[in-house]
């Protein structure tokens, strides 16, 4: 058998190593800003999913969840601001027992009349 050579007729050059465990593969600044857009997300989307389980549920509900989702996927692809994770996720939890909170009343509202 033969070795295959790239179609250029180069020699094979292997790739480069994956980053060891721990290191990212974006700048410093870019994960300062990241982390710092997922707390203010996750705490704003704490906020509207509070109001909203007081006034303008459905609406506000539907923002937090938002936020959250955007908090937590921030989150997850730069892996920064991990202690903001529980914020964004009690976030999400409330605007969803805030939105079903809001269907079920309206819904008990018409079928009660």
């Amino acid at each position: 058998m033969s070795e295959q050579q790239p179609p250029n007729n180069a020699p094979f050059i292997p790739p480069p190593p994956p980053p060891p465990p721990g290191s990212s593969l974006f700048p410093p600044d870019v994960l300062a800003a990241k982390a710092a857009s997922a707390a203010s997300d996750a705490k704003n989307a704490l906020i509207l999913s509070i109001v909203g389980l007081l006034c303008f549920g459905f609406i506000l509900g539907i923002l937090a969840f938002r936020k959250a989702n955007e908090a937590i996927e921030t989150i997850d692809m730069y892996e920064v601001a991990q202690d903001k994770r529980g914020l964004a996720v009690a976030a999400k939890v409330l605007s969803i027992i805030d939105i079903v909170g809001w269907v079920i009343a309206l819904l008990s509202r018409f079928l009660l009349r």
